[in-house]
């Protein structure tokens, strides 16, 4: 019995060293005779003489991997493509390799982390090290897994109600709104939904709309306002307030006609829960108008027609809280010029900053806070503005120096 054992292990190995002088290796389909003796071979390795197992390696060194038998016929494929046209890399996206050999390569660096050592091994040979790897992981660029994508994806849904996210946004450290991004232009580019646009359709109906995404975020945010936060979502990072949203669907109402069709559906959603509700709302309360005047500077007489200056302190309130343009302005509150020059004289007298820091009743904290971050920001635009004036001074005193020179010389 052990006799025609040995003969019948000479006749497989003869067929195995024959595959090897064909193909290079013994990673065989399993459907072929000579990978149905070595599937066999594996099962039986304990049973196997050193010498027969020793024979074996001889012809291929991989003929019994701690890893599928596929894995190592497909980095065989690899392999030969490496040889010929030389090593991959992972900072260039895997740019420039056939269709199988990319999708291949991505599976395993997906799963690197989980790869046998020998595996990481045979791979820093086709030249996809674990810094390679990392190159990869990091490349801003690259074409992220669909399944990663639509994982955070539904994870965002789940917590915001929308998929309206710009470029820079990050969740748990992956880049969703570079991934979505690319989603949308790759869609725009076929003409027609994908496979992957259909799954985040059903996810958000208004995922790739035809006008910027900060409009349909903004248009989620006036929907969340008026028709409240479903259970269980939370509003994100940078979403606008109420004030805020009540002004800019005001600004979409004037401006209905130019829209887009799909943009006015929406609008007119929104002005039908917004029935009733007032567009823009006085601020300030008598007793903080008490608490102000005498911060107030002296009215200057020039011959002009006297301003309220209440009336003006909401106009600029207005603006403060919506962030809105001065030229949208609801004629209720005057003329915008006469605010945006009040704006600018009580910045630089102090006014506004007196006012920031006065003590007021609990109604009129929303609004104060938001004098405040106004405040701040028209500081520090005006500080840019000098630093930017300042700089081009002294490259224009610098000519005219070295000019002068040239004629004292």
């Amino acid at each position: 019995m052990e006799q025609r054992s040995a003969v019948l292990f000479v006749e497989g190995l003869e067929g195995a060293r024959l595959h090897v002088e064909r193909f290079g290796h013994l990673a065989a389909v399993t459907s072929s005779g000579v990978g149905r003796w070595l599937s066999n071979r594996r099962v039986d390795a304990a049973s196997l003489t050193v010498e027969q197992r020793e024979q074996l390696r001889e012809l291929d060194v991989w003929w019994n991997p701690p890893w599928p038998i596929s894995w190592q016929r497909a980095w065989y494929r690899a392999r030969g493509h490496v040889l010929e046209h030389g090593a991959v890399q992972g900072g260039d996206n895997l740019d420039g390799l056939p269709r199988w050999l990319e999708r291949w390569l991505r599976r395993q660096i997906s799963d690197y982390g989980q790869l046998h050592r020998g595996q990481q091994r045979l791979l820093a040979e086709l030249g996809l090290s674990r810094g390679e790897v990392e190159r990869f992981t990091t490349w801003p660029e690259r074409r992220r897994p669909a399944a990663a994508g639509l994982a955070h994806a539904r994870a965002y849904v789940a917590r915001h109600g929308h998929l309206a996210v710009s470029r820079p946004v990050a969740v748990d450290g992956f880049a969703l709104g570079t991934w979505l991004t690319q989603a949308r232009r790759r869609q725009r580019s076929a003409g027609r939904p994908t496979r992957l646009g259909l799954q985040l359709t059903a996810l958000d109906a208004w995922w790739n709309p035809s006008w910027p995404i900060a409009w349909q975020r903004m248009w989620w945010t006036c929907r969340y306002h008026l028709d409240g936060l479903p259970d269980g979502l939370e509003w994100w990072p940078g979403s606008a307030g109420a004030e805020h949203t009540a002004a800019w669907l005001h600004t979409q109402s004037a401006r209905w006609a130019q829209l887009r069709p799909g943009q006015q559906e929406l609008v007119d959603e929104l002005l039908s829960l917004a029935d009733g509700v007032a567009l823009w709302q006085l601020r300030i309360s008598d007793a903080a108008w008490q608490a102000m005047v005498p911060l107030l500077p002296a009215r200057s007489h020039t011959g002009g027609r006297p301003r309220c200056e209440r009336q003006l302190l909401e106009g600029i309130l207005h603006v403060a809280c919506t962030e809105q343009a001065w030229s949208s302005l609801p004629a209720e509150l005057g003329s915008f010029q006469a605010c945006r020059k009040r704006l600018i004289r009580w910045y630089q007298d102090g006014t506004l900053e007196r006012i920031c820091h006065t003590p007021l009743p609990e109604q009129d904290t929303h609004w104060q806070q938001c004098l405040t971050s106004y405040t701040h920001a028209l500081g520090r635009r005006s500080r840019q503005t000098q630093g930017s004036r300042a700089r081009t001074e002294r490259a224009d005193g610098g000519e005219g120096r070295e000019a002068g020179g040239g004629g004292r010389w």
